[in-house]
């Protein structure tokens, strides 16, 4: 198949188009991964690519499959850079995959939206990777383990892990866990109530999810 009518099915939420792009460009990502000398290097650039499904493809009308694929490994070569700069710059790459969540009816200012990121930003590798996967780019359990090479269950096990140690960081102890990671200064009761409407958050894009997948399988 045509890469720009990959690109196109992947836009709109085609998984299976999004899963052939990210193996075509598999030998790319693996290569530029191995300069970032660190372990997730691979999945930060499959999340980079990604985000590239969901520009404006209309740019590639009249290219061929070359001049794309060629657009996309330079692309992916410039944020392999950015990747390199400094972990600072890497905080800034999460916080850009999450401002899609501005755009959620249920977020209601901007304060929530870079807390949302904080809490993402708190986990360690794979449960940060699985969690952006599913709740800031809709990807299901089967698609990530397909992802990441690593099974369905393995997926779930550490997705849940992963919202238990979120309720932990923000609901039990009031942020303070990762107040120390990041050297920040903990949160205050104040902020609670942001706090849980973060945590809520992933909550409610996964009922939603399910409920549009539902609905799907009815129609």
């Amino acid at each position: 198949m045509e890469l720009y009518d990959l690109l196109q099915r992947a836009k709109n939420n085609d998984k299976d188009a999004a899963y052939e792009i990210i193996k075509d460009f598999n030998p790319t990502l693996k290569k530029l991964s191995n300069s970032l000398h660190h372990e997730e290097a691979e999945t930060d650039l499959i999340i980079e690519l990604l985000k590239l499904i969901q520009i404006d493809i209309a740019k590639f009308n009249n290219s061929n499959n070359k001049q794309i694929a060629k657009y996309i490994h330079i692309h992916l070569k410039k944020r392999t850079l950015d990747l390199l700069k400094s972990n600072e710059n890497k905080f800034k790459e999460y916080l850009e995959i999450n401002h899609d969540i501005l755009a959620d009816e249920s977020i209601v200012d901007i304060e929530i939206s870079v807390l949302t990121s904080i809490l993402i930003e708190s986990l360690v590798s794979q449960q940060r990777d699985i969690i952006t996967m599913e709740f800031i780019h809709g990807f299901s359990e089967k698609d990530i383990a397909r992802i990441l090479g690593i099974s369905r269950q393995a997926v779930n096990r550490t997705k849940n892990r992963a919202l238990k140690n979120l309720r932990k960081i923000y609901i039990e102890d009031g942020g303070e866990s990762i107040g120390r990671k990041n050297n920040r200064t903990s949160l205050q009761s104040r902020n609670m109530d942001t706090i849980n409407s973060c945590f809520n958050i992933l909550y409610s894009q996964k009922s939603r999810k399910k409920g549009s997948s539902s609905r799907r399988k009815r129609n």
